[in-house]
């Protein structure tokens, strides 16, 4: 049997490639290689512990996130809207006074900057949130940390605040982000709200997959190379497509078609513990490292947002650090855990260390040139195509949008054979 398109990858890119051609009557074959969907966005379950790969959030400030996802059956459970910074061993809270007045005095009293960065904050929060939101991507770009001294920024604010911001959405501590991906992350948090899934992230992509015809989804088929009409997997199998996809991570699509590019991947990890504590804020804030030392980078309590993430009466903690070579993966956890107890004392001495997840590919590189998402990426050749975040940008907004535009471009293509 020969399909009109066979997809390789069923994370959320080749998931919303595949919708769009169960709604176009069109036979298709998806094509996983580990034993569930959802490529970097996974749960698991560890001893009543819901447990993501990586800390991970969905944000609705993303434009047209509900024509992809059913927001409502998701049942998503709000973060605050602030963060609680660690700078000069204090935590200082900067929240956003329309939805936590009563933190708007510590937000202006926060010694991370002074009157000259709140005004420049507040000048590219207008900035960004102005216009059509793919104004953003027409923009000329640059190097993250040179827009933000440009903009007139200090460097006490940029080090404390903006730095570990970036370092957790884009695991990128030395601000080589470009400036698109700076602002087009302000404007989703100026506009909507990091949340969790009551189930975990993982179930975003088995939302996705329960839309689609059941037969179509082949675990465990794990593919060795991709022709122009044909894939061979690693069972032996060849599977023939009038159309190929490649919804992969960009070091498995690299691997496939056998090219390399300067493109780096960016590693973390996350490291999850629990407690019978609550952090010492009313609310649960994530926490950032404005000091620059240490390896924890981001602290975040998921039960307390989500309480299915956590048994009754236990907290869940999870710290992320980014790939630090200076650290041994076997001494990671005490070095987490050292830091964690200057920060909130010797009741870290009985958080119990539940998993550490490594994620080698947590994300690519964004530094600039970017990709703009809303391109259609040119194929690779007459019947080889690729979505997600390899010409795109990578987030679940953007993979969301790639499969569905990859999707709509094989209809086209298929049609007019």
């Amino acid at each position: 049997m020969q399909y009109d398109a066979v997809i390789v990858g069923a994370g959320v890119a080749g998931l919303a490639c595949a919708r769009v051609l169960e709604e176009n009557q069109l036979s298709y074959t998806l094509l996983e290689s580990s034993d569930q969907v959802g490529g970097r966005i996974r749960t698991d379950n560890v001893d009543g512990f819901t447990l993501d790969h990586g800390f991970q959030v969905l944000q609705t400030g993303y434009p047209d996130l509900s024509h992809y996802l059913n927001l409502k059956e998701l049942d998503l459970q709000k973060f605050p809207a602030g963060v609680a910074v660690r700078f000069k061993n204090r935590f200082h809270i900067i929240a956003d006074p329309r939805h936590h007045p009563r933190y708007l005095l510590s937000t202006l009293a926060s010694p991370l900057g002074g009157l000259r960065d709140r005004i420049a904050l507040l000048r590219l929060a207008n900035q960004v949130c102005r216009g059509p939101f793919t104004d953003i991507f027409d923009q000329p770009e640059e190097f993250a940390m040179r827009f933000l001294q440009r903009y007139g920024f200090t460097e006490k604010f940029i080090k404390s605040f903006f730095v570990p911001f970036l370092a957790g959405a884009c695991l990128d501590k030395d601000i080589n982000v470009s400036s698109r991906v700076l602002m087009y992350l302000l404007r989703i948090f100026a506009n909507g709200d990091a949340t969790l899934p009551a189930k975990g992230m993982g179930e975003i992509p088995h939302h996705m997959a329960r839309s689609l015809s059941p037969d179509a989804l082949q675990l465990k088929s794990k593919v060795l190379q991709v022709h122009d009409n044909s894939v061979k997997l690693e069972d032996g199998r060849t599977v023939l497509g009038r159309q190929i996809v490649l919804a992969t991570s960009r070091p498995a699509m690299e691997e496939l078609l056998q090219i390399q590019s300067e493109c780096r991947s960016v590693a973390e990890s996350c490291l999850y513990y629990t407690a019978d504590w609550t952090p010492p804020f009313k609310e649960p804030l994530l926490v950032l490292n404005g000091e620059g030392h240490g390896p924890v980078n981001n602290i975040a309590f998921p039960s307390l947002v989500a309480q299915n993430y956590a048994p009754s009466g236990k907290t869940l903690i999870a710290v992320v650090v980014l790939d630090d070579h200076s650290i041994q993966r076997s001494d990671l956890e005490h070095e987490v855990r050292n830091q964690c107890r200057q920060w909130f004392g010797d009741i870290v001495s009985k958080w119990e260390h539940i998993q550490t997840r490594v994620i080698e590919h947590a994300l690519p590189d964004q530094s600039p040139p970017t990709a703009n998402p809303y391109h259609i990426p040119e194929p690779l050749s007459a019947t080889i195509r690729v979505c997600g975040e390899y010409q795109s940008l990578p987030g679940l907004q953007w993979a969301l949008m790639s499969g569905r535009m990859a999707g709509e471009e094989l209809v086209k293509a298929i049609s007019g054979e």
